[in-house]
């Protein structure tokens, strides 16, 4: 009796329905699913684009992705392939999918889920990143990356509340004067102001002073600023202290969350 070969491979690749790539294996290692996937296309050069045919190497690389019924370990047999074109500088290159770009750790599906949960849901960063089972940091830089491809026409609109929040993007860094050898140390600090009502982020500004927050705030035009009723901050705030309500302190009100 005939039977069809790879039939469960097929069904998991449904399943799994992640574009661009095919389940070859499945199994659970103590208590815990394990997806093997790999790309289900020859890919194209990155510098040329001719489609490839010669595989150099392979590696393994794990993937964060969105859980699916309790959580998965998703492994990605990734391949190195060599470039056909002579004239092509690159003579060979890693994979990479829409999915899963150049030097990502996760796919694009979760970290678009990530942001519609803290945007559009009002989900809190910590609360995503533990009902997710992923970091703080990979939620905060998630939602930021999107927020800064959608900031829109700021004069064009009328906000009633800002929310002012300043938050470290990186570690601390040290530069050095090549002229006078002297160092110096950076606070890599940034402020976002947020439309309250909306949860638009209307823009993101260098530093966790007055001076940033001030200059953008008085940029904006006179009838924007009338229209602001409400500034709310982090009572550790630097920068909405001396500015969020100073530029209409007669007319705003300043609310500080503990």
């Amino acid at each position: 009796m005939n039977e069809p070969t790879g039939v469960a491979a097929d069904a998991a690749t449904i399943l799994f329905n992640l574009p661009d790539y095919r389940v070859i294996s499945t199994s659970i290692n103590a208590g815990r699913r394990q997806v093997i996937i790999e790309t289900d296309q020859p890919p194209g050069c990155p510098s040329c684009g001719v489609i490839s045919s010669r595989r150099k190497e392979r590696r393994v690389q794990r993937l964060r992705d969105i859980p699916v019924a309790g959580p998965v370990e998703v492994l990605w047999s990734k391949y190195r392939w060599y470039c056909e074109e002579r004239a092509c500088d690159r003579l060979s290159f890693f994979e990479s999918t829409p999915q899963v770009p150049r030097r990502a750790r996760s796919t694009s599906r979760l970290r678009d889920q990530l942001v519609d949960a803290v945007i559009r849901s009002g989900r809190a960063v910590s609360e995503t990143a533990a009902g997710f089972a992923v970091s703080w940091w990979m939620v905060r830089a998630a939602v930021t990356e999107a927020c800064l491809l959608r900031l829109p026409d700021v004069d064009k609109l009328s906000p009633r509340m800002l929310g002012m929040d300043e938050h470290r993007f990186r570690s601390v860094r040290y530069f050095q004067d090549p002229a006078t050898k002297a160092w110096t140390r950076f606070e890599p600090w940034m402020t976002t102001i947020v439309d309250l009502d909306t949860g638009q982020v209307l823009g993101v500004v260098d530093g966790r002073d007055h001076k940033g927050v001030g200059d953008w705030l008085f940029a904006r035009p006179l009838e924007w600023r009338l229209a602001v009723q409400v500034v709310a901050i982090d009572p550790s705030a630097r920068s909405g202290r001396r500015c969020g309500c100073g530029f209409r302190a007669q007319q705003s009100l300043l609310i500080t969350f503990t």
